[in-house]
């Protein structure tokens, strides 16, 4: 029975591989699955999508190897191999990195002296941007990286290259912590029910993705820690009062998210701050004030629309005339 559970979750995990390349390579299976996994991971790139379903089969084919070899065996009789220490593990491990996210997000508004409650976006060679809400600091020194070694994306995936010469050094950490989240939840999916199983190879592949695109408090890190907290915290016999705690951690995450959201608002105006401007900007189609503050140029913008809208319309006055800005947002904007 063990033998035809582990068959059938390498199967599933095949498949999910399957569908990963097909959303790859067909326009068709693209548009229906951004579509479909949209709450998840709100992205307009199919590169999430692929990486959601690479990553969760691949944990499902590989425990197999992990269930059916002596290699579980041999460590358990150390003591060593404990699936839920090695959740612990793992959870820490993404705690860890999204509050060194956070650090550097903070950092770089005080190496330009600008508030924390604004969205970076640098203009130069492409459009990328980044917050504290919605940090791209791990992305694009995983962009950089990739660009060092001479391997080129396709275009449709959005990398956040032009990001890497702002970001602090500490965040090739990256490279380290990722492949440490993917073997600890590996690892934890041992001696566990299939479904349990299921449920951590998805929980972590959203949290490898909320590492890599979106920080703390985007939708696939919330999704995925919820995911691996309450694996963590069920015991057996399954009991409604195991999830208590968890929901109460998530819930503290997810309010603290929207604080910052809140609490950073600015309803009367954008201020924006311009970086090492280089030509004239026309802002006649624009309502604004202006003010120079040493090498950087303050502007104050008032607009009826919402934070989306303002920004692709600062992307084109913008780019080509300055290597980024920073702008205060208005949660407020988009009801």
């Amino acid at each position: 029975m063990d033998r035809w559970y582990l068959n059938r979750i390498t199967v599933i995990g095949i498949l999910l591989i399957l569908i990963g390349v097909l959303i790859y390579k067909v326009d068709l299976v693209y548009s229906f699955t951004t579509s479909l996994f949209y709450p998840l991971l709100l992205g307009s790139s199919e590169g999430k999508a692929v990486l959601l379903l690479i990553f969760m089969g691949s944990m499902l084919i590989l425990n197999m190897f992990i269930t059916s070899s002596k290699i579980s065996s041999r460590f358990a009789s150390m003591d060593i191999w404990d699936s839920r220490r090695y959740l612990k593990y793992a959870l820490i491990i993404i705690l860890f990195t999204y509050a060194m996210g956070i650090l550097m997000e903070i950092w770089l508004r005080l190496y330009f002296g600008v508030s924390f409650f604004t969205v970076f976006v640098s203009l130069n060679p492409d459009v990328s941007s980044t917050s504290i809400i919605h940090s791209h600091i791990f992305k694009s020194a995983l962009a950089s990286l990739i660009s060092i070694i001479g391997t080129s994306l396709p275009s449709n995936i959005h990398t956040a290259d032009s990001l890497s010469r702002y970001v602090a050094p500490l965040a090739y950490i990256i490279v380290l912590t990722l492949p440490l989240v993917y073997l600890t939840s590996l690892i934890s999916m041992d001696k566990r029910m299939d479904h349990y199983k299921v449920i951590i190879a998805f929980a972590a592949s959203l949290s490898l993705i909320g590492m890599m695109d979106g920080g703390l408090f985007s939708n696939p890190a919330i999704i995925g820690f919820a995911g691996l907290l309450g694996m963590y915290f069920i015991k057996k016999p399954f009991s409604m009062k195991n999830l208590l705690k968890p929901t109460l951690i998530v819930l503290i995450l997810i309010l603290a998210g929207l604080s910052c959201e809140i609490a950073g608002s600015n309803s009367n105006y954008h201020q924006i701050t311009l970086i090492n401007q280089t030509e004239p900007i026309d802002w006649s189609a624009y309502n604004i004030s202006t003010t120079n503050n040493q090498n950087d140029t303050i502007i104050r913008l008032k607009s009826t629309h919402n934070d989306r809208e303002t920004l692709i319309n600062l992307f084109n006055t913008i780019k080509g005339k300055a290597d980024g800005f920073f702008i205060t947002w208005n949660f407020y904007s988009y009801f």
